[in-house]
């Protein structure tokens, strides 16, 4: 099962859901067999840290393909125009994402998956929420077009972003929020991809600045 933009479960391609159980069934013996082996090296400390520690890495790589699946799932449908001000209000509709302003002024349009592109969005608006501290400014959502294309700018005035480096920030399961998986980044860097579009990151004095730059429609 994958993760939808709400949270709630979403299905696999059935090739994939196949792939995936196949994949899982060598990683559920591996377990079982190093938890017969970690009995047998009870008396030796050194032996057993080392089993634990590979037995926590197995379980964390059965975790880790499902959330890898699902963002590798995603594809978009034949492209149409979609006004990316309606998308953000869409997007704003999800639980807990209602405070975040949208900026005034004309919005440029995209051609592209509308329901991937509010997936995208709603993923920036419940990271920049989330960095938001109590009574501080609501997070903002800008779109504007430029040189280089469309750019939909999401502003929040948290603690900022440790780097601006995408390697460092699009790591699954990386996440210092608890009960997140790190896979909301990585989902909207796959979506800005498969709209031939990029993400790019901005370290603020005052907050951060995530930028989903996608092409400009015709």
């Amino acid at each position: 099962m994958a993760e939808g933009r709400d949270g709630s479960a979403r299905k696999l391609p059935p090739e994939l859901a196949r792939l995936l159980h196949d994949l899982r069934g060598p990683l559920n013996s591996a377990v079982m067999h190093l938890e017969v082996l970690k009995r047998t090296v009870a008396e030796d400390p050194g032996s057993t840290d080392s089993l634990r520690i590979v037995l926590q890495q197995l379980v964390r790589l059965s975790e880790m393909l499902p959330a890898a699946f699902s963002v590798a799932a995603l594809e978009a449908s034949p492209p149409r125009l979609v006004p990316l001000r309606t998308a953000a209000e869409r997007a704003r509709q999800e639980l807990g994402l209602e405070a975040v302003r949208l900026a005034d002024g004309t919005w440029p349009e995209v051609q592209g998956d509308a329901e991937l592109l509010e997936l995208a969005i709603v993923q920036l608006l419940r990271n920049a929420v989330e960095a938001t501290p109590a009574g501080g400014p609501a997070p903002e959502v800008s779109a504007a077009r430029s040189d280089d294309g469309v750019r939909l700018v999401v502003r929040d005035w948290g603690a900022g972003l440790p780097t601006a480096n995408p390697k460092l920030l699009l790591r699954l399961f990386h996440s210092t929020k608890p009960g997140r998986r790190g896979v909301g980044l990585i989902t909207v860097e796959r979506v800005a991809r498969l709209h031939g579009g990029s993400l790019a990151f901005e370290p603020l004095t005052d907050g951060a600045r995530v930028t989903l730059l996608l092409p400009a429609a015709d």
